[in-house]
């Protein structure tokens, strides 16, 4: 049993818009190590090969506005400087730097524009407080 409340509640899925679902596959399989779970017509939810982690539904829109609400990806890194370079190499755009609250890291854009945050965590953000 785990030592903290999480009132039943653990991230199933996360969505995300965009406008070229097939690119987005690319980009995201890639930098997070995900695999197709499922393709339907203008979607595709991509999983971690172990089960490990949320599920990322690519949903595909006509076109991004600012009328959609966009969800922004926060993930960590043991070193956020590092996978911030190797992102870039996938498509990625670096935004800005980012220090406040005590995390430090880096605001990236994926192909689309979609804004996502790389957090330094060091080993202790790989936890895994379930069991």
């Amino acid at each position: 049993m785990a030592g903290f409340e999480t009132h039943g509640l653990r991230v199933a899925r996360v969505g995300v818009d965009c406008v070229d679902v097939d690119r987005m596959i690319r980009f995201w399989s890639r930098a997070l190590g995900y695999e197709v779970a499922r393709r339907a017509g203008d979607s595709a939810e991509l999983r971690h090969p172990a089960s490990a982690g949320p599920k990322l539904l690519l949903r595909q829109v006509r076109k991004l506005g600012p009328a959609r609400n966009r969800l922004q990806l926060d993930l960590y890194a043991v070193d956020a400087e590092r996978v911030a370079g190797w992102l870039a190499t996938l498509g990625a755009r670096r935004v800005r730097r980012l220090e406040a609250a005590g995390e430090a890291g880096y605001l990236l854009a994926d192909p689309e524009g979609n804004e996502f945050r790389v957090i330094t965590a060091g080993p202790a953000g790989f936890t895994r407080p379930f069991g």
